[in-house]
């Protein structure tokens, strides 16, 4: 992709990020064997105030099955230190490994629960 056409789409991503007020959460993914890229440093610089503020984080290593347990391992801590904020799982569609995990997670940021407030309990005749 054109160095031009790379900055266009990252300035769209990085202002929909930041201004979107519905956004409830980010789903970063990425290959473990090649760690976070330059782009996805920027991505995490922009959107760290809203991660503060509690937008969900989600960093997917994918291509999990590509790496051995010390290597996922490695991988999951290095990551952990690069994204502070946000949740990792490690993921491969081909071996289903986080799948269902993350759909679930996915499901609970699209549905909250919503929390009875104070007063609004009912009372049993």
């Amino acid at each position: 992709m054109p160095k031009a056409d790379k900055e266009r789409w990252q300035q769209v991503m990085a202002n929909y990020l930041v201004t979107r007020e519905n956004l409830r959460g980010v789903v970063m993914l990425c290959d473990p064997r090649h760690g976070l890229t330059e782009l996805d440093d920027i991505l995490l610089d922009v959107i760290r105030p809203r991660i503060e503020e509690g937008l969900k984080l989600l960093v997917l290593l994918t291509k999990a099955d590509k790496l051995n347990r010390e290597e996922q391992n490695k991988a999951m801590s290095i990551a952990k230190l690069q994204t502070a904020g946000g949740e990792l799982k490690l993921f491969s569609a081909l071996k289903r490994k986080g799948v269902e995990e993350t759909a679930m997670l996915l499901y609970e940021w699209a549905h909250p629960e919503v929390e009875d407030k104070p007063g609004d309990e009912v009372e049993a005749e």
